[in-house]
């Protein structure tokens, strides 16, 4: 008896799920540093050609390292692109975690984890923290 009355208690108290905190990281979405195969930094719309540029190679069956080395040039470059937010890029994530590739024809320029559509609205990768959507 006092085991239902325990667990009655218990299931009573749970009350509503914990509610996501707001997002206290505001990403710059602007690198400060520049490639050896870049004349300027990494901004929004250098983001977005490099993105096309992984699409393509894969599209063109380029071999595998290659793209390996590309997505983790661009991995890291997006740990400085998403400051002061960089830990939201951990190692081994891939592009597609990142960004939401099926809506890279529609976008005008990347942000972090994300990508800024035509229509103004931004379409953000799985790997972006829900809070931070």
């Amino acid at each position: 008896m006092r085991l239902a009355a325990l667990v009655t208690l218990l299931v009573a108290c749970k009350g509503e799920p914990a509610r996501e905190e707001a997002c206290r990281c505001k990403p710059a979405n602007m690198s400060r540093t520049k490639t050896v195969h870049e004349t300027a930094p990494m901004d929004g719309v250098t983001l977005l050609h490099r993105l096309r540029r992984h699409v393509r190679d894969v599209a063109a069956g380029v071999n595998p390292r290659d793209i390996k080395v590309f997505d983790d040039e661009l991995r890291f470059a997006m740990v400085e692109f998403c400051q002061p937010c960089g830990d939201w890029v951990p190692d081994r994530l891939t592009v597609e975690e990142m960004f939401p590739l099926a809506r890279l024809d529609q976008a005008v320029r990347g942000v972090c984890m994300g990508l800024v559509l035509r229509d103004g609205t931004t379409a953000w990768g799985d790997a972006r923290p829900q809070e931070c959507r």
